[in-house]
C-alpha cells in the first residue's frame, strides 16, 4: 500500500486537490514538501474525508534533520503552504542522536515516534503546558493515543537548544515544537485537522 502511495504522490502533488468543493487548487505549489510525501498524505486525506477537516492539512517530513523545518501547515482552501516549523522525533527513533530518524515504531515503551495518519484531537493542560492529543488512524500508530503521543512544547525544541546544539532534541516518540512554533500551531490549526508523518 505504502508503495502505491508513493506511486501516485507526484501526480497528487503535481495536479490538484479535487476532493475540494471548489475548483481544482494546486497543492503545494512552493513545491517545499516532498512530493511523494505529500502525495501520500493527500491520498490518506482522501481515505478519511469523512472525518477529516478539510481546510487544512499538516505533513511532517521526518527524512529533513531535526535542524530543518520539517512539519508543513497547509491551508487546503488555497493550497499554500502557511508555515513550516522545526519539530523533534523521538530518542528510540534516533539512538545515536545525529539528528536524523531511523525508524519509527508504535511499540509501548520504545521512545520512538510513530508513522502514518492522526487527527488532531482535544487540547489539554499536562507537564508540558498546553498540548495536543492525538489520534491514529493507521495500524502504524494505533497505540498513539494510549501511548501518549501528543504535540507539545519543549526547552529541547528552542532555537537556544538548537544553537547550542546544532539539533533539536528527543523526545518519547511525541512531535515537539518550540513554545511560539506551538503557540502558532494552536491558533492556526483546527481540530480533528489530518497530520501525516512520514520520511
Amino acid at each position: 500500500m505504502r508503495r502505491f502511495l508513493a506511486c501516485i504522490g507526484v501526480s497528487l502533488a503535481t495536479f490538484c486537490l479535487a476532493a475540494l468543493p471548489a475548483a481544482a487548487i494546486p497543492v503545494d505549489p512552493q513545491g517545499l514538501i516532498r512530493p511523494e510525501l505529500l502525495g501520500e498524505a493527500l491520498a490518506s486525506l482522501k481515505a478519511h474525508s469523512d472525518t477529516a477537516d478539510q481546510t487544512h492539512l499538516v505533513v511532517v517530513d521526518y527524512a529533513r534533520r531535526s535542524d530543518e523545518k520539517r512539519a508543513y501547515l497547509v491551508n487546503l482552501e488555497t493550497g499554500l503552504v502557511e508555515a513550516a516549523f522545526r519539530a523533534a522525533h523521538g530518542s528510540g527513533s534516533d539512538p545515536d542522536h545525529d539528528g536524523f530518524l531511523d525508524q519509527f515504531s508504535d511499540v509501548p515503551g520504545s521512545s520512538a515516534s510513530p508513522e502514518g495518519a492522526y487527527l488532531l484531537a482535544e487540547q489539554y493542560v499536562g507537564k508540558h503546558g498546553k498540548s495536543l492529543r492525538l489520534d491514529g488512524l493507521d495500524p502504524t500508530n494505533a497505540n498513539a493515543r494510549a501511548r501518549a503521543i501528543v504535540i507539545h512544547a519543549a526547552d529541547y525544541a528552542e532555537p537556544s537548544f538548537l544553537k547550542k546544539w546544532g539539533k533539536l532534541g528527543r523526545s518519547n516518540g511525541c512531535i515537539v515544537f518550540s513554545k511560539k512554533d506551538l503557540a502558532t500551531f494552536l491558533k492556526d490549526v483546527p481540530r480533528r485537522t489530518l497530520i501525516y508523518v512520514g520520511k
